[in-house]
């Protein structure tokens, strides 16, 4: 019998008589008051996608301070980088980049999408959970 789960990285998991196998799909429900503001009301998105595990992200992220939830949230081995101002957006992905550079992480160009006007665009579908400050992130792959 399969089983769903959602771990603490906020990822749903299907566990399968196989193993667990990851979806496309993680909630997100930043700590950062300015985070879920911040996504619902941006212009502009980057989708980076990587060559690395969910887990390998995650702990990236947690040991980068620079890289704050206010602009960025991760699904999968995608990153999504979120603005409404374009030169703080170019910072921002900067700094995402340097993450990766700096922990010898790789981003995939052919899954990256730069400077999308909507998230959907970049390859990322927000859906907010009820009245909550939390959003279904579902990682449709770069259109």
């Amino acid at each position: 019998m399969d089983r769903f789960s959602v771990d603490q990285s906020g990822t749903a998991r299907i566990q399968t008589g196989d193993g667990a196998v990851m979806t496309n799909v993680a909630v997100w429900t930043p700590s950062d008051e300015t985070a879920f503001d911040n996504a619902r009301s941006a212009t502009i998105f980057t989708r980076i996608e990587t060559r690395h595990s969910p887990d390998q992200l995650a702990a990236a992220l947690q040991a980068t301070p620079s890289v704050k939830q206010s602009f960025c949230l991760s699904v999968n081995n995608v990153l999504l980088i979120f603005s409404t101002d374009t030169e703080e957006h170019r910072r921002d992905v900067r700094v995402v980049l340097e993450m990766l550079l700096e922990r010898s992480m790789r981003a995939d160009p052919r899954g990256c999408v730069w400077e999308a006007g909507k998230s959907t665009d970049a390859g990322v579908r927000l859906e907010q959970v009820g009245e909550h400050k939390a959003y279904m992130v579902v990682n449709t792959g770069k259109p």
